[in-house]
């Protein structure tokens, strides 16, 4: 009777460690980089389909922006290569001289968009261009 209770004992604490091993397994702290969709700011620009939007603000008068959670991101790190990749093949092209810190900025056309990483997230950032208005002032003949 007593070795029935550890052969229970003993397969309970199996099932236990299998179920934490599984567990572990599918809690993955990387992205995977390979599947991509459009910011939430800027259709054209790729964000990681697993980064879960946090933070949005649209509609602002100097800039709209969201913020991304994704596990894994490091501020002190680059951007991963994989995104790096990405984003050139999205058309993106690196304004490197702009680019300071945890920031890059990225043109496309006309368009400029910044990127920042934190600590397990991210931000995209599309800065409004400012609209000069020509004022033609009235000239004295003489």
């Amino acid at each position: 009777m007593r070795r029935r209770g550890l052969r229970i004992s003993l397969c309970f604490m199996w099932g236990v460690l299998m179920m934490m091993v599984v567990i572990a397994g599918c809690a993955s702290s990387e992205p995977s980089w390979t599947d991509f969709v459009g910011s939430a700011v800027e259709k054209n620009f790729p964000v990681p389909k697993e980064a879960n939007q946090t933070e949005t603000a649209l509609n602002n008068s100097k800039m709209d922006y969201v913020h991304y959670k994704l596990t894994g991101l490091q501020e002190s790190n680059e951007i991963p290569e994989a995104y790096e990749k990405v984003i050139a093949e999205w058309g993106w092209k690196e304004k490197t001289e702009e680019s300071t810190g945890t920031t890059r900025v990225y043109e496309k056309g006309k368009q400029i968009v910044q990127l920042t990483l934190h600590d397990n997230s991210f931000t995209v950032l599309v800065p409004k261009k400012e609209e000069k208005m020509v004022i033609q002032g009235l000239e004295s003949s003489p």
